[in-house]
């Protein structure tokens, strides 16, 4: 058994913005490549075109990747918040 007392926010939140900013950047190349194919939003969208259109490959990496190193960031901090006034939260590692 293996006690997690706390979790530092910072880490978390860089970890958690390389794994959604490479999962952002597999969603954009789609996207994109949809978007070449001929399905497009209207440039009467605004943003939602820039989202889901040719620069889905460059803005979806950045959103995806903003957003979970802010979630990162919440989500260690209630987890300290939560678990720190406790003794820790036991996870049985798998070897």
């Amino acid at each position: 058994m293996v006690i997690i007392k706390e979790i530092d926010p910072a880490e978390f939140g860089k970890t958690l913005l390389i794994v959604h900013g490479t999962m952002g950047l597999v969603f954009g190349f789609f996207t994109t490549i949809a978007t070449f194919m001929g399905v497009s939003m209207p440039k009467r969208f605004g943003i939602f075109s820039l989202i889901f259109g040719r620069q889905a490959v460059f803005s979806l990496p950045l959103f995806y990747g903003v957003s979970g190193y802010l979630i990162g960031r919440i989500a260690a901090g209630l987890y300290n918040t939560v678990i720190g006034s406790k003794k820790g939260l036991r996870v049985e590692v798998l070897r």
